[in-house]
């Protein structure tokens, strides 16, 4: 193997990354595969240090492991970490349940965040995985999330209440029961969120300054069991 060179997971056959997407297609059994970060190319907001780089293969940052209390909003959530899987599994019990993992110690204002995710299980349209940022507290942050069903959407949660920045919109960027990279560059009040290494929206808004990253999962419906595996994540800052 070259340095321009990894393996695919899924087969094991030579693969050549390109650009910075840390999400690929094996060419050869066309499973979706990570790509280490060495061998990603960067450019603009990628040029800045990185602050966290995080595989999941041990708990090395000290994320929500175990069974813990829903919050009233699921009866039942079980993380675990291994083998390179941040593993979540819940049951919601209201119509619109959230339960998020806080990357604790790194609190930023510009940052490029890279958190590559994957549905396994569970209503396509009915649940959903992604990205909180600018975190205050657990009642104050912004969040980027997509379904299985090539939907995304950008909120501001503001004393527990939702406002809609980036309404439910449908993109062919989301790859149907594969791996997907969410990322978020952030330059003050400016956002730019891509999927997959494309560009889907660029928003201004400027009601939390900085604050801490981290994981969220979502689900619609009451009584349904959703699982979601997060593969990697990655922060950058100037």
């Amino acid at each position: 193997m070259t340095a321009q060179l990894f393996q695919c997971s899924a087969c094991g056959a030579p693969l050549t990354p390109k650009g910075s997407s840390s999400v690929m297609s094996c060419t050869y059994c066309h499973a979706s595969v990570v790509v280490p970060e060495e061998l990603r190319q960067v450019s603009g907001a990628a040029t800045w240090s990185t602050r966290v780089y995080d595989s999941f293969i041990a708990n090395t940052n000290d994320w929500l492991v175990g069974d813990q209390d829903g919050g009233g909003y699921f009866t039942a959530i079980n993380r675990s970490i291994a083998d390179g899987r941040y593993h979540w599994e819940a049951q919601g019990s209201t119509s619109t349940s959230i339960t998020t993992a806080w990357l604790r110690g790194y609190s930023v204002s510009d940052f490029h965040l890279l958190v590559s995710s994957k549905h396994i299980y569970g209503s396509r349209a009915g649940s959903s995985c992604g990205v909180i940022f600018r975190i205050q507290d657990n009642n104050n942050y912004y969040w980027f999330g997509i379904t299985d069903h090539q939907f995304f959407s950008v909120s501001l949660v503001q004393d527990s209440q939702w406002l809609d920045i980036v309404d439910w919109t449908k993109t062919d960027a989301i790859k149907p029961n594969g791996v997907n990279q969410l990322e978020v560059i952030a330059y003050a009040t400016h956002f730019t969120f891509l999927i997959n290494g494309r560009v889907v929206s660029e928003v201004d808004h400027d009601h939390f300054p900085e604050g801490l990253t981290g994981l969220a999962i979502q689900a619609y419906t009451p009584g349904e069991e959703i699982t979601f595996d997060f593969l990697d994540i990655i922060l950058r800052a100037p």
